[in-house]
């Protein structure tokens, strides 16, 4: 792999990555998940992906809408699986009121 090929790859790489680790570490606190509950409901991205590039192949022709239907798919499919998945992870949580 030449640096002109592994480059743009790295920077692909770092925008997807980082703001995977952000939502990772989110999950965490303000969901107060698990370590594996977290990854795999930030790794959901993936399949999200799949779905978005399996909808934008009859647009091979055209690049840029492909492109452009890959992102909005992907984004709206992984909005949906980590809505549904919030009421699944997410422990009730019971106020207490102290001191009555």
């Amino acid at each position: 792999m030449t640096l002109e090929t592994a480059f743009p790859l790295a920077i692909v790489a770092l925008a997807v990555f980082l703001p995977l680790g952000r939502e990772y570490a989110a999950f965490r606190r303000e969901w107060g998940v698990g370590r594996l509950a977290a990854l795999g409901t930030a790794f959901s991205l993936f399949p999200a992906l799949g779905v978005g590039l399996a909808l934008s192949q009859p647009l091979a022709a055209t690049p840029a809408a492909q492109w452009a239907v890959i992102v909005v798919v992907t984004i709206l499919a992984y909005s949906l699986a980590v809505a549904l998945l919030r009421p699944r992870l997410t422990p009730a949580r019971v106020e207490t009121r102290r001191g009555r």
